[in-house]
């Protein structure tokens, strides 16, 4: 088995510790001690759980670009289109990780990194799920899988306490990054525009 035989398998796995290191288990660490409730409760946690969270961000954000990138690559025909989320995608990431850091310092919670969680975390899953869709690399359930994914993660903070929230990420990211370590097992898949494809297709794809 050769390295470019090995990647994308590895980065499934890379997706599936994140997501369970960074969901699930902060998840019920936020539930035995909760410090995201408000703005109030952060400042008052203290620097080693707030630093933590922080390495978990990071993780979470290294972990999750390496699930997205298993699936760019496997899943769909790298047209510029979905390159370009994908390097805003790596952007977001750099800054919310970034915010995290700051936070941990200062104690002070702001939410600010959603501006750059967004990309990778909603935004980026939904143009490769569209992407695979086009391009009929992966099963229909897989492609849809990864477009509910980042449209489960823009709700998901928002109707659920905190803990619960983390946990569900949790959940669908390691679901996601079990469909890149599975579909990706087998070896890079052939890249190039199929016969009959018209140029926007190719673009997107």
């Amino acid at each position: 088995m050769n390295v470019q035989t090995r990647l994308v398998p590895g980065l499934g796995l890379a997706c599936i510790t994140a997501a369970f290191l960074a969901g699930i288990l902060q998840g019920i660490w936020e539930r035995a001690h909760p410090i995201l409730v408000t703005g109030g409760t952060f400042a008052a946690a203290s620097a080693t759980q707030r630093w933590c969270y922080a390495m978990l961000a990071l993780i979470k954000s290294v972990g999750f670009l390496a699930g997205l990138f298993g699936f760019f690559r496997i899943a769909t025909k790298r047209g510029w289109i979905v390159k370009s989320f994908m390097g805003l995608a790596l952007l977001g990431a750099g800054f919310f990780s970034a915010i995290w850091i700051v936070m941990a310092a200062t104690g002070q919670h702001t939410l600010v990194y959603v501006l750059g969680g967004m990309w990778y975390q909603m935004i980026a899953p939904v143009v490769l799920g569209i992407a695979s869709l086009r391009a009929h690399r992966m099963p229909l359930w897989a492609s849809l899988w990864t477009i509910f994914v980042g449209l489960l993660n823009s709700q998901v903070f928002a109707l659920l306490k905190p803990d619960m929230a983390l946990m569900v990420q949790g959940v669908i990211w390691v679901i996601l990054g079990y469909l890149v370590y599975i579909y990706g097992s087998p070896g890079e898949q052939t890249v190039g525009p199929e016969r009959g494809d018209n140029v926007f297709s190719n673009l997107l794809e």
